[in-house]
């Protein structure tokens, strides 16, 4: 029997590193199941905000990137014209989002009868309480028609938890059955041994993610005024939000003497786990995730993280992996950058390697709980 053709939507794709989760999610997935389904991937030929296309594709044409062959088009490409003809000759439809222009013009030909096969929409977190407030009226405004053109009816879901589901079932009446959960595949762990020197005192602290408000690191520069141990503190990612930026850059300045920062600037996905060895903790006290494959990819870094309870990560501090404290707990994480700051080298070889045996474990438990295979089964009840 052929490998079922399954289609994902998406709005960038590798080489693309900026969107970070949702394109290492599904180039996790493809690296897992892509000897077991034949992927396709209609995606933009540009990265987020860039002006010029990637220079090392085709556009137009399917380019095989890793397991999958993945067809680019210029932003604003996914006509009505190209969805059709490419679900048609799908066995299922991923979409990854539901407010993008793709997504909204797949779910009117659904409507319309002119796809006529499965479609699985994985909302993406987009409907987590803090996420969902950002542009609040338009997103409601989009339901509220949706549900009265009736675009949901035949519409099957992917979340990554049972929280996902709540969350999405909070704003949109779906039945339950009408859901799947698929957990983010994580990025294969390494089995080498990670070591680092650690002077009494002294911290390295990393964030990594999207500059942008839900990531919160204007949090993070909170946290770091309260903290008195010698701090160096490196921020990577691409900055999606100007404005919000300089009000971060503001907040830097005005951190204490003894807190060092850099502003490192974007580092290319296959390169965040090498990036961040140099580092000795991550903080991140994110405004919400689905899964945080920068978490998973700091624990593979020998990294122990520091993290808002806004992810699925909540058993850390059993583990001796970090530790998660509430969004307003600014002196819980304070007082934990400073019970690490004094540790020497040998003490912090011993949290590093616990470090790695939890997310070594944690990934390896993950990659084998595929709820992925449950959704693509629905290809077999293709219309």
């Amino acid at each position: 029997m052929s490998k079922r053709r399954i289609l994902i939507i998406m709005g960038r794709y590798l080489p693309g590193y900026k969107d970070g989760g949702p394109v290492r999610s599904i180039k996790n997935l493809t690296d897992y199941l892509g000897d077991e389904y034949d992927f396709h991937i209609v995606t933009t030929d540009r990265d987020h905000g860039d002006e010029e296309p990637y220079y090392n594709i085709i556009p137009n044409q399917w380019n095989k990137v890793g397991k999958a062959n993945v067809f680019y088009v210029k932003p604003g490409g996914f006509s009505f014209t190209l969805l059709k003809i490419m679900a048609n000759e799908s066995d299922l439809i991923y979409i990854c989002g539901c407010f993008n222009d793709y997504a909204i013009k797949v779910m009117i030909l659904n409507r319309l009868r002119l796809i006529k096969k499965t479609i699985v929409v994985a909302p993406m977190g987009l409907f987590s309480p803090k996420e969902f407030r950002l542009k609040y009226a338009k997103k409601k405004a989009f339901i509220i028609v949706w549900n009265w053109l009736g675009l949901f009816k035949t519409l099957y879901w992917s979340a990554t938890s049972q929280l996902e589901i709540n969350d999405v079932r909070s704003q949109i009446n779906i039945p339950r059955d009408r859901f799947f959960v698929a957990e983010d595949l994580p990025r294969k762990v390494t089995s080498e041994k990670i070591t680092k020197v650690k002077d009494v005192g002294k911290l390295t602290v990393a964030w990594i993610s999207r500059i942008a408000p839900k990531k919160n690191l204007l949090g993070a520069i909170e946290i770091l005024n309260h903290v008195h141990a010698e701090i160096n503190f490196n921020i990577y990612g691409p900055i999606h939000e100007e404005k919000y930026w300089k009000i971060c850059k503001k907040a830097l300045i005005n951190l204490p003497k003894n807190v060092k920062w850099e502003y490192k600037g974007v580092v290319e996905s296959e390169y965040v786990v090498e990036e961040l060895k140099a580092n000795h903790i991550f903080l991140f006290p994110t405004l919400g995730e689905n899964y945080g494959h920068v978490i998973q990819e700091a624990l593979s870094a020998g990294c122990p993280c520091l993290l808002s309870d806004q992810t699925p990560w909540l058993d850390l501090q059993e583990a001796g992996a970090g530790y998660v404290f509430s969004l307003d707990a600014v002196d819980q994480y304070a007082d934990a950058i400073e019970n690490y700051a004094q540790k020497n080298t040998e003490q912090w070889n011993d949290i590093v390697q616990k470090v790695h045996n939890y997310v070594e474990i944690k990934s390896n438990y993950k990659a084998q709980a595929i709820g992925y295979r449950k959704i693509f089964k629905l290809a077999d009840n293709t219309k």
